[in-house]
């Protein structure tokens, strides 16, 4: 609440935030294995053909990343993620029309960019804005809609196909995008509370406010990569981003290796679990120092390739994984923006998450391929579950070396002379 008494409008930017990544960004990344199975039956395509699109475009948005975040920090999250929208709604019309493989690579290209646009770096950049004491519990919430939205715009787009056909299922998508988000971004975004006459979590801005923002420590992306706190920062997320490239592929197929037939249903529940991980955990950092909670994210990976070692003996270990793997999905993918923002400050955050965003493209390539190779050589994954393992407790390791920037204390200390 504000101090009149009336609900902080940054609450309306997380629930349109919410919404936006709900819609706009589900829409056009997690509908794709909708579409597999009908467009080659529609062209004849290979599944390795069709697949190579929505590799180019995941790959696409990984790289464009730091663009996106230097775009957010010089035009603002509102003309970015309406951009974003356009080209989203635009791109999906444009599949709805589609007639050769060349014209789906370009179209998932096109889409590529908007998904880059109106996704992640602008969402979790103008939360970063609004919030400061309640900075967790908004990105949890935000965060919540891309696993809510995966499930319903994938449940959506079946249903259309089903009834209407595959080019419907897509039409449908890109009126869903233009209707809801781009309202959205036009009507209810605002790049930060200065814009309303407030300041982060919704106080009047008075003298004294003014001068405690301007005197919080926010570095350049020049002083960040002149810390060695930010480069452990990035290569804790490549390594977060290895195991999850190699277990978003390969984790259907490895619970089965392990004799488990309703192996697609564990994954659904496991995916599930991450939702509780992002609301959980994005509440707890409100009230917990946010490194404590992402050395507790490492030991809840610990934990879940334990179980999966142990679970030949005891297939009641199962439980233990889709538990501790769902707890750390969804808490790691909500406090690295939190860790972010904390360490080294929100001045400068799209450009500094979006370098990191480029880290976490390189994890999840270099996972999948790491466990397929496993797979290939050994013709087992525990080879692989060992290697998760042995990333996890590297990671928390790393995780306890990363203090406060020292480029930070020394700003500190100058401006408390």
């Amino acid at each position: 609440m504000n101090q009149d008494g009336k609900l902080f409008y940054g609450w309306r930017i997380v629930s349109a935030t919410f919404l936006i990544l709900f819609v706009g960004l589900s829409s056009g990344f997690y509908t794709v294995s909708v579409f597999l199975e009908p467009l080659q039956e529609t062209f004849g395509w290979t599944r390795t053909q069709i697949s190579l699109g929505f590799t180019l475009s995941a790959i696409l948005v990984g790289l464009m990343s730091p663009a996106v975040g230097v775009a957010v920090s010089k035009l603002g999250v509102r003309k970015v993620q309406l951009f974003g929208a356009v080209v989203v709604s635009a791109g999906l019309l444009g599949a709805s029309f589609l007639q050769t493989l060349l014209q789906y690579y370009g179209i998932y290209v096109i889409v590529a960019i908007g998904l880059a646009s109106v996704g992640i770096v602008p969402s979790q950049t103008v939360i970063s804005h609004w919030f400061e004491k309640r900075r967790g519990t908004a990105m949890g919430i935000i965060m919540m809609g891309i696993g809510l939205g995966g499930m319903s715009m994938v449940l959506v787009a079946s249903m259309i196909n089903d009834a209407y056909g595959w080019r419907w299922a897509y039409r449908v998508l890109a009126l869903l995008v233009a209707g809801i988000v781009i309202p959205l971004v036009l009507f209810v975004i605002r790049d930060n509370p200065l814009e309303m006459g407030l300041v982060p979590d919704g106080a009047a801005v008075s003298t004294s406010t003014a001068r405690d923002i301007g005197g919080k420590l926010n570095l350049t992306v020049a002083e960040a990569f002149r810390t060695l706190p930010f480069h452990l920062t990035y290569l804790i997320t490549a390594l977060f981003s290895v195991i999850l490239g190699g277990l978003t592929l390969h984790a259907i197929a490895l619970l089965r290796s392990y004799g488990f037939e309703q192996a697609n249903m564990l994954w659904s529940l496991t995916l599930g679990v991450s939702v509780l991980g992002r609301i959980l955990f994005g509440y707890l950092s409100d009230r917990i120092d946010k490194k404590t909670l992402v050395l507790a994210s490492w030991v809840c990976h610990i934990l879940a390739f334990a179980a999966i070692m142990m679970v030949s003996g005891q297939t009641l270990y199962i439980g233990g994984f889709v538990i501790f793997y769902g707890l750390s999905l969804g808490s790691f993918v909500t406090l690295l923006p939190l860790f972010v923002g904390d360490r080294f400050g929100v001045e400068h955050f799209s450009k500094l998450i979006g370098i990191v965003g480029l880290f976490q493209i390189i994890g999840l390539a270099a996972g999948s391929i790491m466990m397929g190779k496993i797979f290939d050589a050994t013709g087992s994954y525990e080879n692989g579950v060992t290697v998760l393992l042995t990333i996890s407790v590297i990671s928390l390791a790393i995780t306890l070396m990363i203090g406060q920037p020292r480029a930070a204390v020394k700003g500190a200390v100058a401006a408390g002379a």
